[in-house]
């Protein structure tokens, strides 16, 4: 029987109510000049969970996993997955707004609790994160994801960066949700490497009410610009002979597309550089769309490579 983890977790949350009448940890915190490597700071509000919810659902959740991660597959990982990191955003927005950084200098309980799960549920620098966060006298751990050759990942301070050999490398926010590094030949297109990951959680109009915005890098040492951003852009359903939108970011222009029905919105840039072809596509429904949206062009202003091609033209 496939493990139904909500109703799991409802019933845990009965178990820990007691817990609420313990006070969170009172966490000193060094003051941080440039919180989140410059990412912007606007979409560190209004977390999904209050603090007392934040205790009771890791708690929940946490023991639920416990019982059950060995016997999940990895689209039953879906569900859990995305509510561990709903509870280690609200959590990251909480530790900001009282001290104006994202990543504590003194041991969080409840982000060592909840950054114990996320490689065990297939996402990338989980075991960085968590040894950031941890106590001192807790074991670190030792990434247990498997990067393709010629592919690294590592913690400095509150940034995740991801290099490649092949010349480029990005940064992200530690707290973002890492859930696919790759590097193949796709059918019918080029050699691709690509990060796709999602941003922090916001309120959107889809029925469940939240969601989490997508990231998606994309780069290819071999083929055309052309033929890469038609291949691509194909793939994710923008139209790039629409109207751009350009971006002011690297002298980029970007395609938007909207599924009206499901409020899905989807934007896609791509550009060419000495060292290959560069795409990022950006998709979330509305609501969330638009609240990590700064984060979208942050990301981009954090992608290095090789310098840009000689008469480089976009489209």
């Amino acid at each position: 029987m496939k493990p139904n983890w909500r109703s799991a977790v409802t019933m845990q949350r009965r178990v820990v109510l007691t817990f609420l009448s313990l006070a969170l940890p009172t966490v000193a915190w060094a003051a941080a000049s440039a919180p989140q490597g410059g990412y912007s700071a606007l979409p560190l509000k209004a977390p999904l969970f209050d603090e007392a919810q934040v205790l009771v659902e890791t708690i929940a959740l946490n023991n639920w996993l416990l019982a059950n991660i060995q016997n999940l597959n990895y689209e039953q990982m879906k569900g859990p997955r995305e509510h561990l990191y709903y509870l280690i955003d609200s959590r990251v927005k909480q530790i900001y707004a009282a001290e104006g950084q994202v990543i504590p200098k003194t041991p969080d309980p409840l982000l060592e609790i909840l950054f114990t799960w996320p490689e065990h549920l297939g996402i990338f620098g989980g075991a960085q994160a968590f040894n950031a966060v941890k106590a001192p006298a807790s074991k670190p751990k030792t990434p247990s994801t498997t990067l393709p050759k010629g592919m690294a990942l590592t913690l400095d301070k509150d940034m995740l960066s991801v290099r490649s050999d092949l010349g480029w490398s990005l940064e992200v926010p530690y707290y973002f949700m890492i859930w696919n590094v790759g590097d193949r030949t796709v059918t019918g297109g080029p050699r691709t490497q690509l990060v796709a990951l999602s941003t922090g959680a916001a309120k959107d109009k889809s029925q469940a009410g939240r969601s989490q915005a997508t990231l998606m890098f994309l780069y290819s040492p071999e083929s055309s610009l052309a033929t890469f951003d038609k291949y691509w852009a194909g793939q994710l359903g923008v139209d790039t002979t629409s109207a751009p939108v350009f971006l002011g970011v690297k002298k980029l222009q970007s395609y938007r597309a909207v599924d009206e029905a499901t409020k899905l919105h989807k934007e896609f840039t791509s550009w060419a550089e000495e060292s290959g072809n560069y795409a990022v596509a950006y998709i979330g429904i509305e609501g969330t769309f638009e609240w990590n949206r700064p984060h979208f062009l942050d990301f981009l202003r954090s992608i290095q490579a090789g310098k840009l091609r000689p008469n480089n033209t976009l489209h």
